[in-house]
């Protein structure tokens, strides 16, 4: 009776230090996400907004991290090479 409860008891403790240890993994990727889905929507932005004048940005994967990752500077940088490489 005692080692059964022990037993759950040492089970579950198992699973907490299983949980700890991949939450941070996972709050990483989920914060990127976030970035990611954050960088896309504001170049969806700028694309309606600029498009009556002819500027537009690629929306891919590496424009929205860029954006989402480095905020303003991103963008900025974005329009930067827009402007540059034409």
């Amino acid at each position: 009776m005692i080692g059964s409860i022990l037993g759950v008891l040492f089970g579950i403790f198992l699973l907490f230090l299983v949980g700890q240890a991949l939450w941070g993994p996972l709050r990483l990727f989920l914060s990127l996400g976030l970035r990611l889905l954050c960088g896309g929507l504001v170049l969806l932005l700028v694309n309606a907004c600029t498009g009556a004048f002819g500027w537009t940005l690629g929306l891919n994967p590496v424009s929205a991290a860029a954006v989402g990752l480095l905020g303003l500077p991103g963008l900025l940088l974005l329009l930067a090479l827009k402007a540059v490489a034409g």
